[in-house]
C-alpha cells in the first residue's frame, strides 16, 4: 500500500503533458501505474503490444499480487514445490513427452501405494509452458487462481481440535477450496473449504515422521502446545492442540511444582470430558520418537509462542 501511495503523489507532483499512449510515459511513471493495477487489469493491458506484455510479465508485479491475495496460505513449502514444478517443465524431454501424449500434469510425492504422500499437483498446464519460461510468478499466479496447483496445506477440524496435511486447490466461483489427503483417501476431494480452515504447515516434517522437538526440557504445566497424533500406528500423524497438565502427585502450588523438571509429561486434551480416557496422557519427555499412550501413537510437539496460533485454537474451541 505504501509503494501505491508513493506512486499517486510522484503522478501528482507533475506537471500537465500530452500523452498520446502509455509507452510516452517516463519509464519509472509506467512502473508506477501497473503497481496500482489489479490482476485482471494486467491482463488488459498485456494484450495491448508487445512491449507492454513484456513489462506486465515482470516477477515483481506478480509477486506483489501474490503475497497480497495468498500470502497467509504460501510457505516455503509450496515455493520449493513450484520450483519443483517449474524445473520440471524446463526440461525439454519432459515438454516433448507431454507434447506426444496431450498429457499437461504431474505431482510431486514420496513413498509407495497405499502409503503415499503427495507433496503437490499440477494439473493442465501445456498452455503455459512458455510462460512458466519467462514469468514464472505470473505463471505461478495463473495456476493458483485457476485451481490448477494443487499446494501443500493444512486443514483444521473443529470437532477434535487438530490439523492434518493436505494439498489444496483454489475454487474462484466460490472462494472456498477443494482438499485432497491422505487421511481422507487421496481420492475423496473435501469441497467448500474456507480460507480460515487452512494454514501455511508451520514445519517441514513429513506426517509420516516424528517432529524433532526442541521444547521437551522446557514445557511446564499450562504450556500451550501442538503434538503429533494418531489413532493407528500405520497412519500418518496429524497435529492436535493440548495444553502441558500436572502429575498426579502434584498439589498443583506455582511455589512448589516440580512437573517441569520430571522425566513425565502431562498432555491434556480439553476437547475431551473430564470422565474421557482420552483427556490426559503421559509421556515420556526425554524419548524422541514415537511413544504410545491410552490407545493412541504420538510423535514430536511444538510449543505454542505466538499469540495468533493460541488464539486460533481458543476460537475453534470455543465454536465447538
Amino acid at each position: 500500500m505504501s509503494s501505491e501511495k508513493n506512486c499517486v503523489s510522484k503522478l501528482e507532483k507533475q506537471n500537465d503533458c500530452k500523452v498520446y499512449s502509455l509507452l510516452d510515459l517516463p519509464e519509472w511513471t509506467l512502473d508506477c501505474i501497473l503497481e496500482c493495477l489489479s490482476a485482471q487489469d494486467l491482463f488488459r493491458v498485456a494484450q495491448v503490444c508487445t512491449s507492454l506484455r513484456d513489462k506486465t510479465r515482470t516477477d515483481a508485479l506478480w509477486e506483489k499480487l501474490i503475497n497480497q491475495k495468498w500470502g497467509s496460505l504460501l510457505g516455503e513449502a509450496v515455493y520449493q514445490e513450484w520450483q519443483w514444478h517449474t524445473t520440471k517443465i524446463a526440461n525439454t524431454q519432459i515438454i516433448f513427452s507431454l507434447h506426444q501424449n496431450q498429457s499437461g500434469s504431474c505431482g510431486s510425492f514420496t513413498g509407495v501405494w497405499p502409503f503415499l504422500n503427495f507433496h503437490s499437483y499440477l494439473e493442465n498446464f501445456i498452455d503455459f509452458i512458455t510462460l512458466f519460461k519467462h514469468s514464472s510468478k505470473m505463471a505461478l499466479y495463473i495456476c493458483l487462481e485457476s485451481g490448477r496447483f494443487w499446494f501443500p496445506a493444512q486443514m483444521y477440524k473443529t470437532s477434535k481440535l487438530f490439523c492434518y496435511d493436505v494439498i489444496v486447490s483454489y475454487d474462484s466461483k466460490r472462494d472456498t477450496f477443494k482438499a485432497r489427503s491422505q487421511t481422507c483417501g487421496w481420492r475423496m476431494t473435501e469441497q467448500n473449504i474456507e480460507w480460515d480452515m487452512l494454514r501455511s504447515p508451520p514445519t517441514d516434517t513429513s506426517p509420516r515422521e516424528v517432529h524433532m522437538s526442541n521444547c521437551m526440557n522446557d514445557l511446564k504445566p499450562g504450556d500451550q502446545i501442538e503434538i503429533q497424533m494418531k489413532k493407528r500406528k500405520e497412519s500418518p500423524f496429524y497435529w492436535c492442540y493440548a495444553v502441558i497438565g500436572h502429575l498426579e502427585t502434584c498439589n498443583q502450588n506455582v511455589n512448589h511444582c516440580r512437573c517441569q523438571y520430571d522425566d513425565n509429561l502431562v498432555v491434556e486434551f480439553k476437547q475431551y470430558p473430564a470422565y474421557s480416557r482420552n483427556k490426559r496422557s503421559v509421556l515420556n519427555r526425554n524419548r524422541y520418537e514415537e511413544q504410545v499412550s491410552m490407545l493412541s501413537w504420538f510423535g514430536g510437539i511444538r510449543k505454542l509462542d505466538k499469540e495468533e496460533e493460541i488464539e486460533k485454537w481458543n476460537n475453534l474451541f470455543a465454536s465447538r
